[in-house]
């Protein structure tokens, strides 16, 4: 999409010469004579730069910054103005605007500042979707061992710069990882850009992340600041760097190496301030000895590792996560499991982890919607998996059981929310009976 720009100037020739100048540039630029105008035709479009003289006829360019100064929608303001105070100048900045450049202005200069200043708005507006993005959404949820000890490794990362590595099977929320660490950084006011390593075509790896001019491919019909320059103060997140193919891990390792993003079409280069995070569903190791994967790009990025637990490691926090996923996509909460329905659910072994969890929640409040789903209703629909084999070291038959009943027992109870008579009454058993196996598996009797 094509950027919108209102010259503001009572100049004839020169909002001729500015509007005829960024066109050539692949941009929509019109003009007004006097700020009264300029501020009605924001009222009614959406720009994305001004280019403001402050010495204009009626209201002046001060002025017009002091009207526009903390809208929500207010452009960037690049002012180019005869007045030449520092005063002036100082104040004009002081009002918002991103830059100031004395008239005349020669046309590659021009072109350098707009070109700047809309790289500075794609990054503020990317930083705005993030932050809209990471909500209460990004909240970890578990009280197992394992949930704990991550919850401690990401404390641990997060205030400092470190690059870390995330390690983890599909489904086991490497980005919430992310996401947490981010968030919990003092770079979580900053721009958080999220990149999906295998879905960029090998051959648009370089421009995608760092950038390129127009015309420096065929299809680069405008600037485009990349991934990094986007990111820049705040943090990147290289998700499945492990399908990265090895021609493109070498000009990463040089912006990780030295922090210089080399913009395709560009003369020089941009010096970027980019925390990193990176994440695998693979053995790098693996890859790094078939040759698939560079050595000294894996121990630049993997300054601190984090293992992200697959579901099965972490059974206890299956009935956390199934009442969150409950709450998710029936939040008028009709829709509830039995006792004996969750109680299965967290016998299965998820080769999906944690993604396939939420998929089979999702889909019982799309068929069983304002209904209690049985254990057998549950069973009954496609997907709902089955037990996970028992491995080699399994625990006995009578083990098992009592693992089954425990968990039976413990979800029935955060059910009825404590309420051991409810939940005698759901089990159909004797409420003396319930209490005296509550005591015997050490669960609280609220």
């Amino acid at each position: 999409m094509q950027n919108r720009i209102l010259i503001i100037d009572d100049e004839p020739n020169i909002t001729s010469s500015f509007a005829s100048l960024l066109t050539d540039e692949g941009h929509l630029a019109e003009g007004a004579s006097d700020a009264e105008t300029g501020l009605k035709r924001i009222a009614r479009s959406r720009y994305d730069l001004v280019l403001l003289d402050l010495n204009l006829p009626g209201l002046s360019g001060i002025e017009f910054l002091k009207r526009i100064k903390g809208e929500p929608t207010a452009p960037m303001v690049l002012v180019i103005s005869g007045q030449s105070e520092i005063g002036i100048a100082l104040e004009a900045m002081k009002l918002g605007a991103v830059d100031y450049l004395e008239k005349p202005v020669a046309p590659e200069r021009l072109i350098s500042s707009v070109r700047a200043t809309l790289m500075l708005m794609q990054a503020e507006r990317q930083r705005s979707i993030m932050a809209d993005e990471v909500d209460a959404g990004s909240q970890m949820i578990g009280q197992s061992a394992s949930m704990k000890q991550l919850s401690s490794v990401i404390s641990q990362a997060a205030p400092t710069d470190v690059t870390v590595l995330i390690e983890g099977e599909n489904g086991t929320g490497k980005e919430l990882v992310a996401t947490r660490i981010y968030l919990e950084s003092r770079r979580r006011d900053r721009p958080f850009v999220k990149v999906n390593c295998p879905g960029i075509p090998e051959t648009l790896f370089e421009s995608e992340l760092f950038g390129h001019r127009k015309g420096a491919f065929t299809g680069a019909v405008k600037d485009y600041p990349g991934k990094f320059v986007l990111a820049d103060g705040g943090t990147i997140f290289l998700d499945e760097i492990g399908d990265l193919p090895r021609s493109c891990q070498a000009k990463l390792l040089r912006v990780l190496e030295t922090g210089e993003v080399e913009t395709l079409g560009a003369t020089d280069c941009h010096l970027v301030d980019v925390r990193v995070i990176a994440a695998t569903n693979r053995n790098l190791s693996e890859l790094i000895a078939q040759a698939q994967f560079r050595e000294d790009l894996f121990y630049r990025l993997s300054v601190f590792q984090i293992k992200a637990p697959p579901l099965r490691e972490r059974t206890d926090d299956i009935p956390l996560l199934v009442g969150e996923f409950l709450r998710r996509f029936d939040p008028s909460s009709q829709t509830t499991l039995s006792g004996d329905a969750l109680a299965y659910l967290t016998t299965l072994g998820y080769p999906g982890n944690v993604r396939q969890l939420k998929n089979i929640i999702e889909r019982l409040t799309i068929v069983a919607h304002g209904r209690t789903i049985n254990l057998e209703e549950l069973t009954s629909q496609p997907g709902s998996g089955t037990p996970a084999a028992p491995a080699p070291n399994a625990a006995s038959l009578a083990e098992q059981l009592r693992t089954f009943e425990k968990n039976l027992l413990q979800t029935t109870l955060q059910r009825c929310k404590g309420n051991i008579s409810e939940a005698a009454r759901l089990l159909e058993v004797d409420r003396s009976n319930l209490s005296r196996k509550i005591k015997e598996f050490g669960l609280k009797d609220r």
